[in-house]
């Protein structure tokens, strides 16, 4: 028996980058079915808002930009007189801000020195990779309410992606006689990256070899590299051309996303792209949590103790024939 049997107004926090908030918008999709009539909300920081707000529903994003302090961040939460939050990853700014907004029932990790502020305090080490990121915020969403039986009961999990976004149109694009493969050379800041030149190979062979329309994908800052890997490789430049919203409706038209193991990996299995995501051989990097939820074939990862540059082209070249051969 839930603790919040009726309608309730619940707030989801999420504050960090773009994939963790991805992994973390199922949550409201076990909220929204478990209390169909509740208001549910999404705090997120600015740039990962309009990803939050293409969620089908959701009534309401809050967004929290790093330089607000938790005074000012209680004051606005407390006039949304939420009953529920739930602090998906750990913030001293925001565990203090839902204890002073007066929130009556707080969820959070138990082990962080600022973890007494949460009402309820989740045991579950995540740090141990025992399953996905997307299953840890489930767990402790659906734990922290009290119910009965699994989350799982509830949401199955291969009804989770593609998740119901309101996507934009793809600004117009050349044509191309086949769905496009997408390589997005970026890491978001990652010093765990699969090398430019790799990339560029790879591009020139998938675009030799399976007659498909290569593009390259990249976000701010990354217009250079993109344009170095397209015109090495004469795959087609679309680096900085889309905004987020716009990326995932363009990855939902591609046939295969190739990337490192960043936010957009993660935004096209959200739309129900085939992904191959280039993972290093890091235990806190492990795509046991952090790989394509839903697609076990969806990643390659580096030889154990050796760095990206150790996964070679035609290892990666090989599992992405693979799986384009069950692309439409």
């Amino acid at each position: 028996m839930t603790a919040f049997p009726g309608p309730r107004r619940f707030l989801l926090c999420r504050t960090d980058k773009l994939g963790d908030v991805l992994l973390a918008l199922p949550a409201a999709l076990l909220l929204r079915r478990r209390f169909p009539q509740a208001h549910l909300a999404f705090l997120v920081q600015p740039y990962t808002a309009p990803v939050a707000r293409m969620l089908r529903g959701l009534d309401e994003v809050i967004v929290a930009g790093p330089d607000e302090s938790s005074r000012a961040l209680a004051g606005r939460l407390k006039e949304g007189q939420f009953d529920f939050a739930a602090a998906l990853y750990p913030e001293r700014r925001l565990a203090g801000a839902l204890r002073t907004a007066g929130i009556p029932f707080r969820a959070g990790i138990a082990y962080r020195w600022y973890s007494p502020s949460f009402t309820y305090r989740h045991r579950e080490h995540r740090k141990h990779n025992l399953k996905h990121e997307l299953e840890y915020n489930l767990s402790l969403v659906w734990t922290a309410l009290g119910e009965a039986g699994r989350w799982e009961d509830t949401l199955a999990p291969e009804a989770i992606f593609p998740l119901p976004l309101e996507l934009p149109e793809v600004p117009p694009l050349p044509p191309s006689p086949t769905r496009r493969i997408a390589i997005h050379p970026g890491g978001g800041g990652s010093a765990h990256r699969w090398p430019a030149e790799y990339f560029t190979r790879l591009a020139g062979r998938l675009g030799e070899t399976t007659g498909r329309t290569v593009a390259v994908t990249g976000g701010p800052g990354e217009e250079a590299l993109c344009r170095t890997v397209a015109d090495e490789s004469g795959a087609e430049n679309l680096g900085g051309r889309f905004d987020l919203p716009r990326l995932a409706a363009f990855y939902r038209e591609c046939a295969l996303v190739v990337t490192n193991s960043t936010g957009p990996l993660h935004l096209a299995r959200a739309v129900g792209a085939p992904v191959l995501g280039l993972f290093p051989a890091v235990h806190a990097m492990s795509p046991r949590r952090w790989g394509p939820y839903g697609q076990p074939d969806g990643f390659l990862v580096a030889p154990e103790g050796e760095g990206l540059d150790r996964l070679p082209v035609e290892a990666v070249l090989d599992r992405a024939r693979g799986l384009l051969e069950r692309a439409p």
